[in-house]
């Protein structure tokens, strides 16, 4: 498990977007939530990935495989520009608030 970028500042603590590995080496993203004056201290996690390769971005040069350098947030809405299969780059959006109620 990594980062994928910096982590994002937001009231409820720091929001990191996270990449790993599972089964088949089918690489997904995910999230966490540490806390904003101890950051060691980990908040909160999605338990599921929030974005794996759909079927159509499973062949590639490195197939299976989703992951980002960063996301850009404006208001509660986070851009997550993330690269398939080291072939082409694709752009996903989601709700911070959604992202956070998700999180366990």
């Amino acid at each position: 498990m990594g980062n994928c970028g910096s982590p994002i500042e937001l009231d409820e603590g720091w929001l990191v977007m996270t990449h790993g590995v599972g089964t088949v080496r089918n690489y997904c993203i995910g999230a966490c939530l540490l806390d904003k004056n101890d950051p060691s201290k980990l908040l909160a996690r999605t338990p599921r990935p929030v974005l794996f390769p759909s079927p159509h971005e499973r062949d590639g040069y490195v197939p299976n495989v989703v992951y980002s350098c960063g996301a850009i947030v404006q208001g509660r809405t986070m851009l997550l520009p993330y690269g398939v299969a080291d072939s082409f780059t694709a752009f996903a959006t989601a709700s911070i608030d959604n992202l956070l109620d998700v999180m366990e």
